[in-house]
Parts: C-alpha cells; sequence; structure tokens
C-alpha cells in the first residue's frame, strides 16, 4: 500500500460525529457476522451515539485521538484513566478501543494510533497500557503483539444473547 500523510489529533466535541460513524461502522462490520441483527443494533445504539461520544468527551480521564490518511477521518483510540478490577500494579490506563476503517489497514495509521497512546499515556504519569481483543481476533491479536502487549488475564464480553471471551493484555510503558 502507497504511504500517505498521517496526522492523528485530539478529539474535541466536533469530532463527536466521525468518532460516533468510525466505531458504530468498524464495530458492526467486523461483528456482525458472528452475532444477531437485533443484538448488533441494540449495541450499537447504546455505545456509539453522538450523545454517547459527548458524554465520554466531557467526561475527566477519558480521551479519544482521531487519526487522518490524506486527510480523510480513519480510524481512532479511545483511552481510560484508572480502570478498575484489573489485576495490574501500577498506574493503569486502558486503550478501550482502536478502530480504523477496512481502507486504512496496512497503511501505518495503527502503529501511530498505539503509538501516540502510549506517548499520551506516559505524559500523563501511567505507567501501563492494557486493552482486551476477542479471543477469536487473530489479526488484532498478532497486531498488539507485535507492538509489544503480552496477554495476562481473560474476561467474559456480552454482546446481546451472546458471551464472547476476551484475552486481557498488557504492556509496560
Amino acid at each position: 500500500m502507497e504511504r500517505s500523510e498521517i496526522n492523528i489529533y485530539e478529539c474535541k466535541w466536533k469530532h463527536c460525529a466521525v468518532l460516533a460513524e468510525i466505531g458504530a461502522t468498524t464495530f458492526y462490520d467486523t461483528f456482525r457476522p458472528f452475532n444477531t441483527e437485533e443484538d448488533m443494533q441494540s449495541y450499537l445504539k447504546s455505545n456509539y451515539t453522538q450523545e454517547k461520544i459527548k458524554s465520554n468527551l466531557s467526561t475527566s480521564g477519558i480521551h479519544y485521538l482521531l487519526g487522518y490518511l490524506a486527510n480523510e477521518d480513519q480510524g481512532y483510540v479511545k483511552l481510560i484513566e484508572n480502570p478498575t478490577g484489573l489485576n495490574l500494579e501500577g498506574k493503569v490506563m486502558e486503550l478501550e478501543k482502536i478502530y480504523l476503517r477496512p481502507s486504512a489497514q496496512g497503511s501505518g495509521l495503527a502503529k501511530q494510533l498505539i503509538e501516540l497512546a502510549f506517548k499520551k499515556s506516559r505524559n500523563l504519569g501511567f505507567d501501563t497500557l492494557y486493552l482486551g481483543v476477542w479471543q477469536e481476533n487473530d489479526r488484532a491479536l498478532s497486531f498488539y503483539k507485535k507492538m509489544g502487549f503480552e496477554i495476562f488475564d481473560t474476561r467474559k464480553f456480552q454482546l446481546g444473547s451472546r458471551l464472547c471471551e476476551d484475552y486481557l493484555l498488557y504492556i509496560r510503558l
């Protein structure tokens, strides 16, 4: 794939619509083959609305970084400070979401988004970054391991009537 210029920005209120659209579209395209339409629509309506994104952007400790490739919005990461219920020591940041449009896969944008998440987490005083990934998402799992993440636990994730298993991965910053 030809390399295009990549730019990444901290999100503001004006980014609510694009964050909601990228999140909903990417989540749907990735997980629809494994779930019912009803379960998918219910999940999307509770997690990827502009109102939900606005609420997140106004919550202290939640950060979004939006990536552009050739001046087109192509993906984002969502970071959450101090998640609870983990078996990790130190000050922990969660990389709750990393979503890329299919057209941006292989472009280097995901790597740059992760690297900026590392930098932002370190700058805010965090020493560990963790994320969850569906155990059957081999491509994502391979990418995270390549970026230096290691599996430390598992968790259950309920999507409507389907119970999924996630790996939890971490990296020391």
